[in-house]
């Protein structure tokens, strides 16, 4: 008979693994029982750590600015959260860990009960042999190496105290509060509330000084700023004094108008006189044409619009008709004739005489109003300077007039901001308060017994049966008859029983 190389894979129903296990009972259930039992014995053999809760609200506050008291930064969810984490973190730097650690130092011979304290408990007592035992193992396995043991500074002493005591502080924020929760982890419950509390305190006065010493700094700097914005005002004062004295004005705003009024004035009158001169321009001219003419007595009459040549002429006009009427009664030689002739003749005579004076009183009126019109430019053009020389000094009155209000404004606002902080200084509180004290825990948070139990009664059942199926899929050898039809497809022949020993030592 010849060996099956590939025998065929039977199916596996649930009944082979209900065998694989009664046939590793044995193991399972001691893996259980060992993995409860070290995990009681370490349940037991670990200290107590208790864990103490105080409660802190921080309440809002806007920042504003120191100058001007306006608000400085829109207060939304995710500022409110920045603000939270900062105060997260400054709960458990190392400046309030440090005022934490002198404060019950001072209070206190041992402070070592912060670390791992070591009382008149007995299983304390095996806890702190075993770490003694631990520590000799350690030196001497140094010794062995030769290495060196380093040796802390007193500076990394308590850096590392105050690693130990941050890593026992939980910080928690409540959602949707304005609280958290100071959390700490300590081996006695006394010194558990204590901590949580007095860090609490801490960090109040920490804020509280914190507060005090930027308003300090604050008012400090105005004390400067007002200093240096004092002497600025005066400076300012005194650059205005002396551009007033040196161009000897009081205020230019009034020179200025009067200025534009007088030349307003000017011009006005300007253009009467220039419109005036213009028409006896005409005038004369049109008198000039006809008189050299003198046909048209009349017109020129007209032009003039003179009373005294206005009567001449008539008395003139009278004559000629006297002297045409009684030339169609007499004769030419006629004395009444030849005495109204001579009449006409002497009135002809005033009536030029008249018009040249008129003529000549029109030039000088010309000539002079000519002049006055010059000299009406000339004044113009002299206030339109001063104008300018008086916008030019106005421009820099201007200036240093805004400058010394701007600087007289900011010294005023400075010196009220500066009283406002005085005050606020003398008053000032934190937004941050405790809302409720830590108590005493009455039971420690670890070990949990129950829960460690229960975890190891799990982990060691499903540990023990997996350890049973990695033995049997280990395990190769040959025991049942199915064994040998399943491996080397043979059939079994016989079966040899397992001989149990007789009473007298003989086995049947």
């Amino acid at each position: 008979m010849t060996q099956n190389k590939n025998p065929a894979v039977e199916e596996i129903h649930l009944s082979d693994y209900w065998n694989v296990l009664k046939k590793r009972k044995v193991l399972v259930i001691t893996f259980l029982v060992a993995t409860v039992l070290v995990t009681m014995v370490m349940s037991f053999l670990m200290a107590p750590v208790y864990q103490a809760t105080a409660r802190m609200a921080i309440e809002s506050e806007s920042s504003t600015s120191p100058v001007t008291g306006q608000r400085m930064e829109y207060i939304d969810r995710a500022s409110q959260q920045l603000t939270f984490n900062t105060h997260f973190t400054l709960i458990k730097s190392k400046p309030i860990i440090l005022n934490l650690i002198t404060e019950i130092a001072a209070s206190e011979d041992e402070f070592n009960r912060l670390g791992d304290e070591i009382s008149t408990n007995v299983v304390k007592e095996v806890i702190a042999q075993i770490k003694d035992a631990v520590q000799r193992v350690k030196t001497n396995i140094r010794l062995l190496l030769k290495k060196e043991e380093k040796k802390l500074t007193e500076q990394e002493l308590l850096d590392q105290l105050v690693s130990d005591i941050q890593k026992k502080i939980t910080i928690k924020n409540i959602p949707d509060t304005r609280l958290l929760d100071i959390k700490v982890m300590e081996g006695e419950p006394e010194m558990a509330a204590r901590i949580a509390n007095l860090l609490a305190k801490k960090y109040i006065e920490f804020d509280l000084e914190n507060r005090l010493t930027s308003a300090n700094d604050n008012l400090e700097w105005l004390n400067k700023e007002v200093y240096s914005m004092k002497k600025r005002l005066e400076d300012d004062e005194k650059k205005f004094f002396e551009y007033k004295q040196l161009n000897k004005v009081f205020s230019l705003s009034g020179k200025q108008k009067v200025i534009d009024q007088k030349i307003a004035e000017l011009n006005n009158e300007y253009m009467l006189t220039r419109n005036r001169r213009q028409e006896l321009d005409a005038k004369l001219s049109e008198i000039n044409k006809q008189y050299k003419n003198s046909s048209d007595i009349a017109h020129i009459r007209s032009i003039l619009n003179n009373i005294a040549i206005d009567d001449i002429y008539a008395n003139l006009t009278n004559l000629e008709l006297e002297q045409s009427r009684l030339a169609k009664v007499f004769k030419s030689k006629h004395p009444k004739v030849q005495q109204i002739s001579s009449e006409i003749t002497k009135v002809q005579l005033k009536l030029k005489s008249e018009l040249s004076k008129e003529i000549k009183n029109l030039n000088v009126l010309q000539m002079v109003l000519r002049e006055r019109e010059t000299k009406m430019l000339t004044n113009i053009e002299e206030l339109e300077q001063d104008g300018l020389d008086a916008s030019g000094k106005e421009f820099n009155f201007t200036i240093l007039q805004r400058n010394m209000d701007t600087s007289q404004h900011l010294y005023d606002t400075l010196v009220a901001k500066m009283k406002e902080s005085g005050v606020v200084t003398g008053s000032a509180s934190s937004n941050i308060r405790i809302v409720e004290y830590a108590s005493l825990p009455m039971h420690p948070v670890k070990p949990n017994k129950k829960k460690n139990i229960l975890l190891s009664i799990i982990l060691g059942l499903f540990g023990g049966i997996g350890i049973a199926f990695l033995m049997e899929y280990l395990d190769q050898s040959v025991r049942t008859e199915e064994d040998v039809r399943g491996l080397l497809d043979l059939p079994v022949l016989s079966v040899i029983p397992i001989a149990e020993k007789g009473d007298k030592g003989g086995y049947y």
